[in-house]
This record gives structure tokens, C-alpha cells and sequence, in this order.
């Protein structure tokens, strides 16, 4: 892969690190270099960042964020087959942050896991967050909570 390192394409889920927490944050990286990372906490806040990923230099990765999107989280959006998205939108526009960090892929062992999990270690938190577990490996655009309120445009 061209502009990043083939290993992060998928999702990517804080959960397993997040105990006691009432936030919980997810990335996902597509293979043309977008992406997005998610924070939802269980007030209900929901906001997603959209970005475009790539790694500079071998165990750095840049995220050059151009949207987000905040809100309320719904279980059951509608217009939407997922498993949850937002309920409301509260508002939606351009985002320029850039983070770059140096990241590892690699076993990590969860508080109160048995067993480790492979996952994403960031040395600058991302969506307050450094430590993420993996999860699937294949996904696409409509799985990020903001496609149906705010639609990938292509061409």
C-alpha cells in the first residue's frame, strides 16, 4: 500500500481499554487512505471525524481531518441498517486538525482480560484515546454513523 501501512485498514475499537469509562472511541481506515475515528459517550453524545490517512515514515501516521459531524446517538437511526448512528445531527462542517503519531501494532493485554488482543497503540490519543482493539477487517464507507445524515459524496 501506497499511502499507509496495509496492517490499520479496518475498524478499530477502544472498548477492551475503556473500563470504568463512560466513552468509548473507534477508527477506521479505508484502503484509499480515508477514514474516521467516532467518540459516543453514554450521555448520548455522538460526533464522528471524518480524515484522509496516510504514513509518512515507517510506525507514523498522519490523520489530516476535512469533517465532523456532532450529535446524539440513536440505537435504531432511521435510514440506516445499522446498529446504531445518529438520532440528531446538531451541527456539521469542515475540521482541520492534523494528528500525527507514532503508532505500533501489536498484543496488548486488556484490564481484566484473559488473554491479549492485537491492537493499535498511539503514542498521541486519538478521540481521547490511545490504546484500540482490533475488529473487522473489512469495511466500507456506509459503516461510519455520520453516512446517512451527511453523505459520502464521490466523483
Amino acid at each position: 500500500m501506497s499511502r499507509g501501512d496495509a496492517a490499520l485498514v479496518g475498524h478499530w475499537h477502544s472498548g477492551p481499554f475503556d473500563v470504568g469509562a463512560m466513552e468509548t472511541s473507534d477508527l477506521a481506515f479505508l484502503p484509499d487512505g480515508r477514514g474516521w475515528s467516532e467518540f459516543s459517550s453514554a450521555s448520548g453524545e455522538l460526533s464522528v471525524g471524518r480524515f484522509h490517512w496516510s504514513c509518512p515514515a515507517p510506525g507514523v501516521l498522519e490523520l489530516r481531518y476535512r469533517l465532523r459531524v456532532n450529535g446524539t446517538w440513536d440505537p435504531n437511526p432511521a435510514g440506516s441498517d445499522a446498529s446504531g448512528g445518529f438520532g440528531t445531527v446538531t451541527d456539521h462542517g469542515p475540521d482541520v486538525e492534523v494528528i500525527r503519531t507514532a503508532y505500533r501494532i501489536g498484543p496488548e493485554l486488556p484490564p481484566y482480560a484473559g488473554a491479549p488482543v492485537t491492537a493499535l497503540v498511539l503514542d498521541q490519543p486519538v478521540e481521547f484515546v490511545r490504546y484500540f482493539e482490533r475488529g473487522r477487517t473489512e469495511i466500507a464507507e456506509s459503516d461510519d454513523a455520520s453516512a446517512v445524515p451527511v453523505p459520502y459524496r464521490t466523483g
